[in-house]
């Protein structure tokens, strides 16, 4: 039979329809169909216009010192401080080691600084992250453990004693992350053991559900939305980011998928900040990446939406190199980044909703604040469309080797406390970062670190 022309423009159709479901950056519904479903434009599509309010033109970074610093190192145990996690109005903060300890420490309202009297518990197990309850439960610390438990703690009790503790399925011996959410109540714990999500109901101190298909590697990180406490999002060595609902029972992890994102590397983090179009609201997911890649992506309350991805900044470590040497100004404000840019941190809100900054860090535990700017427009539709600026802020002065994690949350409805950086890193030490007025000495440090006995893995 002899091939028309028609026929070989049809057959580029379907190739060309065929290519773009492989690489569908529309927007539209990735897992469940929806009649009322319209279809984006090039004109109103997030994917290809989504505009950052952030990037005011600077010339200098602003140099921030460690003003409250604090250590983790008991006599001569000096442990990675391997995750920091802020309570619900950033007037508390906990903080995770590799020594079975959970440093809880209260921050001054007005100024951020670490109060005294911070609480100690004492797990006798490494800890690979805590993190706090919401506003209903603002007491509640659930720990994820190297010895395969899952522990949640009061911050108030003086008792090392868990108030419900579970067991990771199928001997699994490291849980690498955990959250509490589920409904306003935070009855629900989400875990990372291994390639599955497991949930334990704090209510019956027992199991609930475990997702096995969602991830087909070692789940890295588990995260109940902040204000939509039922659903949870999940990453994974994969490449993929999952959304589900876990508002309904018996849990099933078909029928709870919300929408499936590909960031096309092991994802090693993600947390939530505010893309600016739904105001205050926390309506994005950002991403970091093995490969040291930052990924945004939809996550609001329009579930047809979630999962759009409306930035890539693909290599941002070189990305933050060049925008530290952007200018011979910017240069001498940031010289630290100008050689190497070891890893990344995350991102971060400002004080508007939509502007955004990128954390990266070096080996001697320096850390740039970069902020999120628009691209060129022919770059429209691109992973170039957004790019970094010049460095708003450096913090320095402060820790000595590589920074593990950060907490901050600039934006205007938070607290005072809350908008004040604060970091962990392998020297042990807890800093607490405001502007540096002068040439003062570090603030005292409750212990001093005795010689490391790692080597940084960057």
């Amino acid at each position: 039979m002899t091939r028309t022309r028609d026929d070989d423009d049809a057959h580029d159709d379907d190739d060309r329809r065929g290519a773009r479901a492989l690489v569908d950056d529309s927007g539209a519904p990735n897992v469940f169909e929806n009649d009322d479903y319209v279809e984006p434009t090039p004109e109103n599509d997030e994917a290809l216009t989504f505009t950052v309010r952030g990037g005011r033109a600077s010339t200098t970074a602003m140099s921030l010192r460690a003003t409250s610093m604090t250590s983790t190192a008991v006599d001569k145990d000096a442990p990675y401080n391997t995750h920091i996690a802020s309570n619900h109005d950033g007037t508390s903060c906990a903080v995770a080691t590799t020594s079975g300890r959970v440093r809880v420490y209260a921050r001054e309202r007005a100024t951020g600084a670490f109060a005294h009297g911070e609480r100690e518990i004492r797990l006798n197990a490494s800890v690979n992250e805590c993190e706090f309850g919401s506003a209903a439960d603002p007491f509640s610390i659930v720990c994820a453990c190297g010895d395969g438990t899952t522990r949640v703690y009061d911050a108030r009790s003086q008792d090392d004693r868990p108030t419900a503790s579970f067991r990771a399925p199928f001997n699994e011996r490291d849980v690498a992350s955990a959250s509490l959410g589920g409904s306003a109540s935070d009855f629900l714990v989400a875990t990372a053991v291994g390639p599955h999500v497991a949930f334990y109901d704090r209510r019956q101190q027992g199991n609930a559900s475990l997702f096995q298909d969602a991830h087909s590697e070692a789940v890295t990180r588990v995260r109940f939305h902040p204000e939509r406490r039922s659903e949870l999002y999940t990453s994974s060595v994969d490449g993929l980011v999952c959304a589900f609902d876990c508002a309904h029972t018996p849990l099933n992890d078909e029928e709870s998928l919300i929408s499936v994102m590909s960031a096309e590397a092991a994802v090693n983090n993600i947390g939530f900040c505010r893309s600016g179009s739904s105001g205050d609201a926390r309506d994005a997911l950002w991403c970091v990446t093995g490969v040291e890649d930052a990924h945004i992506f939809v996550a609001s309350s329009d579930r047809r939406r979630v999962g759009v991805h409306l930035v890539h900044l693909k290599n941002a470590r070189e990305l933050v190199r060049a925008a530290a040497t952007s200018s011979p100004e910017v240069s001498a404000s940031a010289p630290e980044f100008a050689a190497q840019v070891d890893y990344v941190l995350g991102i971060h809100d400002g004080v508007a909703p939509g502007e955004l900054f990128l954390s990266a860090g070096t080996q001697s535990g320096v850390v740039g604040i970069f902020p999120l700017v628009q691209g060129s427009p022919s770059m429209r539709g691109t992973s170039a469309y957004v790019g970094l600026g010049a460095p708003a802020a450096v913090l320095r002065r402060g820790h000595r080797d590589i920074v593990r994690s950060i907490v901050w949350d600039a934006n205007a409805t938070a607290s005072e406390s809350a908008r004040v950086p604060a970091t962990v890193g392998e020297d042990a030490l807890v800093c607490a970062w405001t502007p540096d007025v002068g040439n003062e000495e570090r603030p005292p440090v409750d212990r001093a670190r005795p010689p490391g006995r790692r080597h940084s893995p960057y």
